[in-house]
Parts: C-alpha cells; structure tokens; sequence
C-alpha cells in the first residue's frame, strides 16, 4: 500500500509539474490532486525539491525508454537511425499532451548550476548527447564527437521552437537539416583557425567529459546497435 501511494503521489505531481511548473504548484495542491496528507508527501521525499527532483528522474526514465524504443523501431542502417530521431520527436510533439520538455523548464527555474534540480536536468541532457553520440560513432567516415554535438543542437533547437510556438513542424526541419548533414562533406574535428589570435582558446569540441557511451537504461551500456 505505501509502495503504491509513493508511486500514485509521484505520477499527480509529475504531471502537475510537467504541465503547469515548478514553481508554481504548491504542495498543498499537489497533495489534494492525489487525495493524501501532506505528512504522506514529507515522509516520502521529505521536500517539495527533493519531490522534484524525483519526478525529473522519472521523467527521464520514461523519455529514455521511449527514444529507445523509437529509434530501435527504425532501420538497422546508421543513418536511418539518426534520422529516426527526429521522426520521433515529431510524433512526440504531435502527441495530445504533449507538455514540452519539463528539463529545459526545470533548468531555468532553477538557474544555479550546483541546484539538485539544476543537475538532474543537466544530467538528461547529457545522456541525450551521449546517446546521440553512440549513434554517430556508427556512420561510417564522420568523427562521431563533431557530428553528435551538430545533432544535439537540432534536436534541442526542435524541442525549444515546438514548445515555444505549439507545432510539430520544427522537427522536420530539424530532420532536413541532419539530413543535409549526414549527406553533404564528412563532419570532421574542427581545428583553430591558422588566423587565430594567440590569446584565442581552442575549440574544445573534441573533448568529453563522460565519453562515447554512457549509461541508457537500466543500467546498459553501449551504442543503439549493441544494445540491440
């Protein structure tokens, strides 16, 4: 029974939050919704962040099944997969109750990068690059890193112009884009400029911090392909 309340509480406030905002749901809403005492609430997450934070956790284990899953349906052709991507997200924002991205929303109302919530939303972002970036070490010629973080911009880019504006177009264009990208000259790792002041940084593209793969689900390691 208690297993049951926690997951019930956590579903209402997921999409209390989702739909509505951080901010603006109280725990006193959040609690009338799902027909418990706020002493239930407290005894669970013990505050309304750490309620936050686990409904992002959730939220990001339901969006990583789900583009698996998606992108798992497509071709076995590398490409295919890559664009499947987008075909995905615009099914996705296409969907009734599609309430956009509660990540990109939870990252800015609450900006300081060291908040728990900050870092959970950072966090999904940083598999969504991760993955990105095990799909293109896949297609053949490319450096994966220039590539993957081409992709990333346009799948972010779509997420934000199809929240903003309320239509689904944003990821066809998206889709033309990685489309050109992956058919025009081979992405390869951006160099300094020989112009270059000498004070200038180099471009740290190249770099990654948790490498060509990451953890997807449950505990799996791996590209599209090994997975599958």
């Amino acid at each position: 029974m208690a297993v049951r309340k926690r997951d019930h509480l956590l579903s209402v406030a997921q999409r209390m939050f989702c739909e509505t905002g951080f901010h603006a749901v109280t725990v006193d809403e959040i609690v009338e919704e799902a027909g418990v005492a706020r002493m239930t609430l407290y005894k669970n997450f013990g505050s309304k962040e750490d309620l936050i934070v686990a409904t992002l956790k959730r939220e990001d284990s339901m969006f990583r099944q789900w583009l698996v899953s998606a992108v798992e349906a497509q071709s076995n052709r590398p490409e295919d997969r890559l664009l499947g991507v987008f075909h995905a997200l615009h099914d996705r924002f296409a969907s009734e109750g599609y309430y956009g991205c509660a990540f990109i929303r939870a990252s800015i109302e609450y900006p300081a990068p060291g908040h728990p919530v900050h870092r959970a939303a950072r966090e999904h972002k940083e598999m969504i690059r991760s993955y990105l970036r095990g799909l293109a070490a896949e297609v053949a010629g490319t450096d994966p890193v220039t590539l993957s973080e081409q992709l990333y911009l346009l799948f972010e880019g779509a997420i934000t112009a199809s929240q903003l504006h309320g239509e689904p177009c944003p990821a066809e264009y998206a889709r033309r884009a990685a489309e050109k990208l992956l058919t025009g000259p081979s992405p390869i790792e951006p160099r300094p400029s020989a112009k270059r002041n000498k004070g200038a940084s180099r471009n740290p593209n190249g770099s990654s911090r948790r490498g060509d793969r990451e953890i997807l689900s449950d505990g799996k390691t791996g590209s599209a392909r090994e997975r599958g």
